[in-house]
């Protein structure tokens, strides 16, 4: 795994002096993220501004990944977004950028309002998103960036323990699981996960699956004297969404 510095096409001279100060010493390039507008947001950057962030990172286009960040996705903003996306694919135009991807992120900002002690569908925008891009883009598809089981904008800080729940990837939605807080510790967690290994959402790999699915059916059998926290519910979530995101792709072409 190789970790890119990235600089914004809104960053000033100081972000992108850092910038090419760690490409120089890393030897792997850098990565241009551009905004997709949306509703306020600022214009696609163009041909003038873009060579004047090359200039300042001294990169060429084919040291650089273009990173396309759509934002959050939502049903009805996908079909707007669509269009934008396209935009932002040729413009500038001419770029041999060294690779080109799509993110965005559909996960709700939090689960206020989840139904409690069953689970809830929901659709993951923005994996269709990037279909939908795919289905009308003539050049090779943009690579899938993805946010994971999270929203992606930063949330307000929380107040008190959120209670046990699974954000749990079954192909092109999530189920999520919230189970209402009743014992002591997070010891219902226990319990949500026993529901969530006798569903049908539970994969036919199992805890093969992937390391949170192991540790999820562990809990569902009560091995292990502690359920765990926010923390690591997000870990196991993120883990089973990775093995099933990659799995897709590798079968699928398709996120």
């Amino acid at each position: 795994m190789v970790l890119l510095a990235v600089v914004s096409a809104g960053s000033g001279t100081r972000p992108a002096s850092e910038v090419a100060q760690a490409a120089a010493e890393h030897g792997h390039g850098a990565c241009l993220q551009v905004s997709v507008p949306g509703s306020g947001a600022e214009a696609l950057p163009d041909e003038g501004r873009v060579d004047t962030l090359l200039a300042s990172v001294r990169l060429e286009p084919g040291e650089v990944g273009l990173f396309l960040d759509a934002g959050p996705v939502t049903g009805p903003s996908r079909k707007a977004l669509t269009p934008r996306v396209l935009e932002a694919l040729t413009s500038p135009p001419g770029r041999p950028w060294r690779s080109v991807c799509l993110a965005s992120g559909a996960f709700p900002l939090n689960l206020t309002g989840f139904p409690r002690s069953r689970a809830t569908p929901v659709a993951r925008g923005d994996a269709r998103l990037w279909r939908d891009i795919a289905e009308r883009w003539r050049g090779t598809p943009p690579d899938h960036g993805d946010l994971g089981v999270t929203h992606p904008r930063v949330p307000p800080r929380s107040r008190g323990r959120p209670d046990p729940n699974m954000r749990y990837t079954t192909g092109s939605d999530w189920q999520v699981f919230v189970c209402p807080r009743g014992k002591a510790g997070n010891d219902d967690f226990f319990d949500l996960s026993a529901d969530l290994v006798s569903s049908p959402h539970w994969p036919t790999t199992g805890a093969g699956t992937s390391w949170g699915d192991e540790r999820l059916e562990a809990r569902a059998a009560r091995r292990g004297d502690k359920a765990g926290g926010a923390t690591r519910w997000r870990a196991r979530a993120t883990s089973h969404h990775l093995a099933v995101v990659i799995s897709r792709l590798a079968r699928d072409g398709v996120p």
